[in-house]
């Protein structure tokens, strides 16, 4: 059975949100402008992926899209470039749902079509990616003197490691679903849209039945102490073990994910 949010809760006018199960699921739907993102579609955005992160019953986030592009990047006839304030704006708010994402419960991300610029960046922040053979990535940012800020140098420094970063960042290569798995920016590739939403669901069907605070912690850990010297990476990872040891888990994983805000890790 689909639940719909109660009608309180506005995510704006493209973006979709529908729980289903323990599953919260977020569909990019500016669909007229290939679901390239304004200012005002990026608050919804960020609005619906902290309600995720706030809502009890709601254990995975599937991050998705109607439309045949998931995203082409900022709306740059959306914004003025010369507005320094505004760019400001935008660039916080997008880095901020980076962090949400990449810090939180655990994500999906279903692409079907072209993921491009700063949609690329929401992809890699998610913990498993799925895409059709339809699908391309690419960041024609440098193309236009944009430097692709928002955490995507970093995350893809990190994830597809720093010459294939160079090659997307500094020579707008772009990457087919083929390639894309072969750097790890893809973990899965399928023959259509209907086998997409089928293979996230089976995805998070999985990871909501086990130990929430263990999957939590995991998810922290391998996103944060590869950088670490192992001695204090282990110091951390041992605190992670002894999640069994609170009485309040919910109230662990906050801390524990404080351990590493606070840090700047």
């Amino acid at each position: 059975m689909l639940i719909m949010v109660s009608a309180e809760l506005d995510f704006g006018e493209y973006i979709i949100f529908e729980k289903k199960k323990r599953f919260g699921i977020i569909t990019l739907n500016r669909v007229h402008r290939a679901n390239s993102f304004s200012i005002e579609q990026l608050e919804y955005l960020k609005k619906a992926v902290e309600y995720c992160q706030e809502n009890q019953g709601i254990r995975i986030i599937i991050l998705t899209h109607n439309g045949d592009s998931f995203s082409t990047g900022m709306d740059l006839g959306a914004i003025d470039g010369g507005d320094h304030d505004a760019v400001k704006y935008l660039e916080k708010t997008a880095a901020d749902i980076c962090k949400l994402l990449y810090n939180g419960k655990p994500a999906i991300c279903a692409v079907d079509g072209r993921c491009w610029g700063e949609g690329a960046v929401y992809m890699i922040c998610c913990d498993y990616r799925i895409a059709t053979r339809e699908s391309s990535f690419w960041f024609p940012e440098i193309n236009s003197g944009i430097f692709p800020g928002t955490g995507c140098i970093i995350l893809y420094s990190k994830i597809i490691g720093i010459p294939w970063t160079k090659k997307m960042l500094m020579f707008a290569e772009k990457v087919t679903p083929e390639t894309a798995k072969n750097i790890n920016l893809l973990d899965d590739i399928v023959n259509s849209k209907e086998e997409l939403m089928k293979l996230a669901m089976k995805k998070a069907q999985f990871i909501s039945t086990k130990n929430q605070t263990v999957i939590n912690t995991i998810k922290l850990c391998s996103n944060h102490l590869m950088d670490l010297q192992y001695d204090e990476a282990y110091e951390i990872e041992k605190q992670g073990s002894a999640w069994w040891e609170h009485r309040d888990k919910n109230q662990f994983i906050e801390d524990f994910r404080n351990l590493f805000d606070k840090s700047g890790r």
